[in-house]
């Protein structure tokens, strides 16, 4: 069993790691401009999606609001003014 556990992390050990060839963020810009451009542009892609997605679900009228924050402040002045007016 030992012996079967040894030649298994021998050959685990060998196995250089391919992910670090293909991760989009490594440091510095040795890449070149356009690539650092193209990962800007990538962040903002996923970080503006991130915040039109929240702005769907909670934003006014989204699915995951509450609904009182759709309604009007009842301590408001300018509600209590309006009230006072129409009636």
């Amino acid at each position: 069993m030992f012996f079967l556990n040894a030649l298994a992390i021998q050959a685990a050990s060998k196995v250089e790691p391919s992910w670090h060839k293909t991760w989009p963020f490594g440091p510095g810009i040795e890449e070149g401009f356009f690539s650092v451009v193209l990962k800007g542009l990538f962040i903002l892609v996923i970080l503006g999606g991130m915040a039109w997605l929240l702005r769907y679900l909670f934003g006014p009228g989204g699915p995951l609001r509450d609904k009182e924050f759709d309604e009007p402040d009842p301590e408001d002045p300018a509600n209590q003014d309006k009230d006072r007016r129409e009636q």
